[in-house]
């Protein structure tokens, strides 16, 4: 139990909560693991639990009409995910969830952690905020398919990530958690112009490009451009 404490402490939604309440939080929490590829749930799925992932990457997506799978939002480590549909009418995930490399998650049943929130109101301020600042990232993401060109919403992933990742810096290198082509369907490009607006970074000295791996040269420059 723990390890399992020691994990949900390293989430946002948990950290600053009290070791008691942790405790409580780890008799409804048990570990999953997934492989790349797999499915954790699909849209429409019974909702039951929601997830802390602890290593890897979930991509959170879904399927239009036509086929066409529509990157929602891609969850990375020792962030959570469906901790909404807790709010939500019918209970059902409204999207599907698909590890995009081998996975460690935590597991929170729905039902434990619906009574925790009964009774211990610090951790329902905690989840208060997390879904604002989540909801607020939801409005930003809106604005950037609205009013963003494909340059101005890959520049502004490009900060968005290492100001995640703690690099917000002149300089700052940055590991791409999901195939271009994901991360192209979560900002409404298509893959090859992704591609394409990541070359001309390159060549405006801003970037430097080596497989997944994105260096930040100069991000001065690159706020430029989002000005």
């Amino acid at each position: 139990m723990s390890d399992v404490i020691a994990q949900l402490r390293q989430a946002a939604l948990f950290r600053n909560l009290d070791d008691d309440v942790l405790a409580e939080m780890a008799e409804c929490t048990h570990p999953r693991t997934l492989d790349r590829g797999e499915i954790l749930f699909h849209a429409d799925d019974p909702f039951r639990s929601f997830f802390v992932v602890n290593s890897g990457h979930i991509q959170l997506s879904r399927l239009a009409s036509s086929g066409h799978e529509k990157v929602v939002e891609i969850i990375g480590p020792h962030e959570t995910f469906a901790e909404a549909v807790l709010f939500m009418s019918g209970k059902r995930y409204p999207v599907d969830a698909r590890a995009l490399e081998p996975a460690e998650l935590l597991e929170i049943g729905a039902e434990g952690f619906n009574h925790l929130l009964d009774t211990r109101p610090g951790l329902t301020r905690n989840l208060l905020a997390t879904m604002s600042k989540r909801l607020h990232q939801l409005v930003q993401d809106v604005a950037a398919l609205t009013l963003e060109d494909a340059t101005g919403r890959v520049v502004g992933y490009l900060l968005a990530q290492t100001e995640a990742e703690g690099e917000e810096q002149p300089s700052a290198e940055l590991h791409l958690p999901a195939k271009k082509a994901a991360i192209a369907s979560r900002l409404g490009i298509q893959p090859e112009t992704f591609s394409r607006v990541l070359g001309r970074l390159r060549e405006a000295g801003a970037i430097d490009v080596e497989g997944d791996r994105i260096r930040i040269l100069d991000a001065r420059r690159l706020h430029e451009i989002l000005e």
